[in-house]
């Protein structure tokens, strides 16, 4: 049977608002509970919203009023009881720990021993070297995290990882400071967990996980500056662990979109470590500058193609043009060359782009320019933000005439839907960094919500958090190992049924907001993927700052 109360099932901090969503035909009056039965507060779900997407009429009530740091329930006038949740000012330490700790369990190319990985404890995978497609070189590629489910690498992918996971260290610093680059399953925070002021300006563990990608990264970029879209074998393998995966590697070929993704992930990250490490961040600037002059004189119309004898990802991406814009952007934050910002004016003068997705990047370009701390042009700053608070606007029209508050449009429940609503939650961050209207910051906090449990499915979409979360993720080591990885964000529901696990379990006419099949063969909706954990982590860091 269908969960009758959905909510937030990890739980809120003190001051955030707190709605709940009632699967009733009728007004339900409800009553928040305390652990050991005591009543604290009485409300009537009474917002009525016919929710498209999840083809079911829900009643919506709000709890905002309670605030004391406990561990609580929700019981209804028809005596259906909720998922338990907790109200505490540290209660989201443990989940950034977890979906962070994500990124050293997919690290590529290197021991994870059990001391620090137990059960996900494996040797170093995938080491030999990579014949670079078409020719007989040879180049070493190890390190690295693995994209997804598969232990394929991929650049256009994981320069947005990379950029997210920087937005959610600058973002909220005491948050990713918590992070000590131990897996969050292996211990729990201590109730009265501080954070130095001194450890709050340098989450340094944070930075030394990213900095395994980056250095990944600079393998891929050949001498003239262009990157290889990817590193990865002809065919995707079984479900067995990474370091079993024996085929040879292959370099797929340079992509235009790697070399400007590439570009601006560099130029971002020179910041971060500028002070930390010089010489790192040096490499940094000059691969970045590297690959923007070879990006002045790539095309490669519609986009990346894989060559027909490899069936790994593809992340082709028919228009460029959102990705130099990004990359223009980053540059001229980083360096203030004048031919960067030109660049990035010259395109944002045709085109407001946005998008914090692996395909759409817009919004990584917008970010940089409004805090460049360089010149810029007003006037197209004016438009920018302006078009950041529309689209903030129709998200937020959205999660007003959605029962369970996403942002999602019906036609939006595609392969990986919740990373699209934790970037919708961005946007609608962006939008109160702007203005400072506190709706929009409430409707991205809504997001989080949603993904940790108020959602249609009723599961909590990070594994290993909540009480009822994701078991039977599309992950390879979790397969093999049969145990759900912990901090992994679910794709989520998909309304096409892309893979024979989700046919066979999800009927055609099924809403598309419940079309989700936790289950190890439905990659379509249950998948994992970095760039959909950094997409969290963003999310998280911005709403809980």
């Amino acid at each position: 049977m269908d969960k009758i109360i959905l909510l937030d099932q990890c739980g809120y901090l003190p001051q955030m608002e707190k709605k709940v969503t009632f699967r009733t035909e009728a007004p339900m009056g409800f009553r928040v509970v305390t652990s050991d039965g005591r009543c604290v507060f009485q409300g009537t779900a009474s917002e009525r919203i016919e929710t498209a997407s999840a083809g079911e009429t829900v009643y919506v009530g709000d709890f905002s009023a309670v605030t004391a740091p406990g561990r609580y329930y929700i019981i209804a006038d028809a005596g259906y009881e909720s998922d338990p949740f907790t109200i505490d000012s540290h209660i989201y330490e443990e989940v950034f720990q977890k979906a962070f700790s994500f990124f050293y369990l997919q690290r590529c190319g290197c021991d994870l021993p059990q001391r620090r990985a137990r059960r996900y404890a494996h040797k170093a995978c995938h080491t030999g070297l990579a014949t670079v497609y078409g020719t007989r070189e040879k180049r070493e590629v190890t390190g690295g995290w693995h994209d997804a489910g598969d232990y394929g690498r991929y650049i256009v992918p994981a320069a947005v990882t990379v950029a997210q996971l920087l937005s959610a260290c600058e973002d909220n610093p005491s948050l990713a400071a918590l992070y000590r680059g131990l897996p969050g399953s292996l211990r729990s925070l201590p109730s009265d967990a501080a954070v130095s002021e001194d450890d709050a300006a340098l989450p340094m563990a944070c930075l030394e996980e990213i900095r395994y990608e980056l250095e990944w990264m600079l393998k891929l970029q050949r001498e003239d500056g262009q990157v290889y879209h990817k590193a990865t074998c002809y065919s995707f393998c079984s479900f067995i662990m990474p370091e079993e995966e024996q085929d040879e590697l292959v370099l797929s070929p340079v992509s235009v979109t790697a070399t400007a993704d590439f570009a601006a992930a560099m130029a971002m990250a020179v910041r971060f470590y500028r002070d930390k490490d010089p010489d790192f961040a040096g490499r940094l600037a000059q691969a970045s500058r590297k690959a923007y002059d070879a990006l002045r004189t790539m095309e490669l119309p519609g986009g990346f193609k894989n060559p027909p004898d490899v069936r790994t990802g593809e992340y082709g991406d028919a228009c460029d043009t959102d990705e130099r814009y990004w990359a223009a952007a980053e540059l001229y934050k980083a360096f203030g060359d004048a031919c960067y910002r030109e660049d990035f004016e010259r395109l944002a003068a045709q085109k407001i782009y946005h998008g914090y997705g692996w395909e759409d990047v817009g919004s990584f370009g917008n970010r940089a320019y409004l805090t460049a701390g360089r010149p810029i042009d007003l006037s197209l700053k004016a438009r920018i933000e302006s078009s950041m608070i529309a689209l903030a606007d129709e998200r937020l029209l959205a999660a007003a005439a959605d029962g369970y508050g996403t942002a999602l449009l019906p036609g939006e429940y595609v392969w990986g839907s919740n990373m699209t609503v934790s970037n919708n939650g961005i946007h609608l961050y962006d939008a109160w960094r702007l203005t400072g209207d506190r709706k929009y910051l409430d409707a991205a906090a809504q997001q989080l919500h949603y993904l940790l449990g108020r959602n249609p499915v009723g599961l909590c979409y990070l594994t290993g958090c909540g009480t009822d979360s994701i078991r039977r993720p599309h992950h390879r080591p979790s397969v093999f190992l049969g145990k759900a990885m912990p901090g992994m964000l679910s794709g989520g529901p998909c309304g096409r049924r892309l893979d024979p696990a989700a046919k066979g379990l999800i009927p055609e006419d099924f809403p598309p907001a419940k079309a989700h099949a936790d289950m190890y063969g439905s990659y379509s909706t249950n998948e994992v993927a970095i760039y959909w954990n950094s997409a969290f982590l963003q999310l998280l860091a911005s709403v809980t700052a």
